[in-house]
């Protein structure tokens, strides 16, 4: 049994838990205005055409991307826009119509890599094409959802190899310094593609991302910010801030999930941890006790720059704190969520509606009534038509396994979406030195030691009578 069998194996435990018990706390809390992360899906910057909307031009869909969700245009975040619609569906227990799938693969560069979107799939890319490590690790997540694509998927890691930072960390594109949400969202990606991600180091050093988390956290002793990320590394001579958005991006990635990830479920609240705080899950856990005042209290969210309410922020943190078993500290976001979502969806499209089908997934809330809205309905009908998973074959029926399936027992949750063990039907090899030695039981282990014991016995035995009979010259 490998690790990521292993890994799978256990997390189906898990996914029988939920993150249940969210009761909602009196008060409200403004958070501090997070970074902005490229992987948002709904970032959008200031042209001169939306400047004067007198002189902007109506955007029309290519026919190339009628496969492409949403209708907006795709120059900033093609890629990243499918890839986040695939794996809303991959969550929803849908599977992308072939012609979406497709869509995305004709985005890649022959390196391996993602740019964030190309008009021109049949000229290949070249050294000045823009590549993007977001959306690369994007795609490698909805590529992997579906299976069978193991070759895309090890010349993409290949690439994201060759981009790893000094620190172990990634930035958002090549060259970049180091960036809290990109190096999370990696390890991530590594991580659904079944390899381990401290096995994944800078070429030009022995750091590995979990290492470049450590170097963004704020320490608990710090007078503001304790226990948060830094988007980036500040300046020379300047003290880092904590990033609410990064820290829960951070938080994600500092326990080794991804976006889609199964409920576990809700135990003590956060505290931030001096001792061993330069372990990766020591800091991780640390920006969950952070970001715990601004999601508890009803009607709690995170906020842009400008002080808007960033639902996509939002989502994030209550997906990482779900995750981490901190959903009722997560109360008072999960309960906005509902409340706004369709406001926020109906604005912002598949990338909204994906994100919140993973926050339905992770929280155990249903995605098909998520405060009213029905996500998984309003995702596929931003694209081509999805079609169901086929259901496991019963035991004893033509083709069913032999060997029953066992199950972590009776869910109390009432999303249909896939528990982690399901989280990995495509598999890249491993690195090199990552940890694929099987586990076997111990009685296996004493059998084949004794099968070992045995044959080296008959060896000694057959050479000494071999010796013994060998007539003398």
């Amino acid at each position: 049994m490998t690790t990521a069998a292993r890994r799978a194996a256990a997390a189906l435990a898990a996914s029988a838990l939920l993150c249940g018990g969210l009761a909602l706390s009196p008060g409200a809390a403004a958070a501090p205005a997070p970074h902005t992360s490229h992987t948002a899906g709904t970032t959008t910057s200031r042209t001169a055409a939306t400047k004067h909307p007198a002189k902007a031009k109506a955007y029309k869909p290519r026919a190339a991307d009628a496969a492409l969700y949403g209708v907006t245009n795709p120059a900033k975040d093609g890629v990243s826009r499918q890839s986040l619609a695939m794996l809303g569906l991959y969550a929803a227990n849908r599977r992308p119509a072939n012609s979406a799938i497709r869509w995305l693969q004709t985005q890649q560069c022959a390196d391996g890599s993602f740019t964030p979107y190309r008009a021109q799939t049949g000229a290949p890319c070249t050294p000045a094409t823009p590549r993007d490590i977001d959306a690369t690790a994007l795609a490698m997540q909805a590529l992997a959802s579906v299976g069978g694509q193991k070759p895309r998927l090890t010349a993409a890691l290949n690439w994201l190899r060759t981009q790893q930072n000094t620190d172990g960390g990634w930035g958002t594109s090549p060259g970049a310094p180091t960036d809290a949400s990109s190096t999370s969202l990696v390890i991530g990606t590594i991580a659904m593609t079944g390899a381990r991600p401290s096995s994944v180091r800078s070429p030009y050093t022995t750091n590995q991302g979990y290492d470049a988390l450590v170097g963004l956290a704020l320490p608990c002793s710090v007078s503001h910010g304790a226990g948060g990320f830094a988007a980036t590394l500040p300046a020379p001579g300047q003290w880092p801030a904590a990033d609410p958005r990064s820290t829960a991006e951070a938080l994600l990635g500092g326990i080794g999930k991804r976006l889609v990830a199964a409920p576990v479920q809700s135990g003590p609240a956060p505290v931030c941890h001096t001792a061993g705080a330069n372990t990766p899950e020591v800091v991780a856990r640390n920006g969950a006790a952070y970001l715990t005042p601004m999601l508890t209290p009803a009607g709690a969210h995170l906020t842009t720059a400008s002080g808007a309410a960033d639902p996509s922020a939002t989502a994030d943190a209550v997906i990482a704190m779900c995750s981490a078993g901190y959903g009722r500290q997560a109360a008072g976001a999960l309960h906005w969520l509902e409340a706004n979502s369709a406001a926020w969806t109906k604005k912002a499209g598949p990338a909204a509606y994906a994100r919140l089908i993973f926050t339905a997934h992770t929280a155990g809330v249903d995605p098909s009534d998520f405060g009213g809205t029905d996500l998984v309905k309003g995702l596929e009908a931003a694209g081509p038509p999805a079609v169901a998973k086929p259901a496991p074959r019963p035991a004893g029926s033509p083709g069913a396994s032999a060997s029953p399936t066992k199950t972590a027992g009776p869910s109390t949750s009432p999303s249909p979406t896939p528990s982690e063990a399901a989280l990995n039907p495509s598999y890249v090899s491993p690195a090199a030195d990552a940890d694929t030695s099987p586990v076997w039981s111990g009685a296996i282990w004493w059998v084949a030691i004794a099968l070992v014991v045995l044959i080296a016995v008959g060896v000694v035995v057959v050479n000494r009578r071999s010796a013994h009979g060998r007539p003398r010259g």
